[in-house]
């Protein structure tokens, strides 16, 4: 009986040892996901602006945390801007108290407010608030009907004005009074 009492005693300590150290491996990854994302990713800054939430299905982080890419069914929001893609990479300055640039790749569309673009590839400028909206054959951009087309979009955030370059096709509907 004491060798029985030995046996099951080993088998518990491993199984132990085994839960131990996998709760120790969750809470490391954690506490490293949560060292690799800038604030600003994740809360309020005290400038008061808006926190930035992304889903996706996966999402790996290089270079220390300045680079972040994630991918499958990609949804991110910035405030009342709201981007889905394939792919989104983020890039962070160097002290990772702020990002550089967003990169989305395949099937990009991008809303805010009544406008909505679609496009193949857009790179956010978060410094100078711009959106670079590339397409093939073409990008596309709609407020309520009106639409626009070019294989090159640029959208100025701050300044709420865009340019269409290569090969422009615009359709406006003139307004009801």
């Amino acid at each position: 009986q004491t060798k029985t009492n030995r046996q099951a005693q080993s088998f518990l300590n491993k199984i132990m040892t085994k839960a131990i150290k996998k709760s120790f491996s969750i809470i490391t990854i954690a506490l490293i996901f949560a060292l690799l994302i800038p604030s600003p990713l994740i809360s309020k800054e005290k400038k008061g602006k808006d926190p930035v939430e992304i889903t996706s299905d996966r999402m790996r982080s290089e270079d220390g945390g300045l680079k972040i890419i994630f991918s499958g069914n990609v949804v991110g929001y910035w405030g009342d801007l709201k981007i889905t893609s394939d792919i989104l990479e983020v890039y962070n300055t160097k002290d990772k108290k702020g990002t550089d640039e967003i990169v989305a790749i395949g099937n990009v569309f991008i809303t805010r407010g009544k406008k909505r673009a679609k496009g193949d590839k857009a790179i956010y400028l978060d410094k100078l608030q711009k959106i670079i909206l590339t397409g093939t054959p073409k990008a596309t951009a709609w407020e309520d009907s009106n639409m626009i087309e070019g294989r090159e979009m640029i959208f100025l955030l701050d300044k709420d004005r865009f340019v269409a370059n290569n090969r422009v096709r615009m359709k406006i509907y003139p307004k009801d009074d």
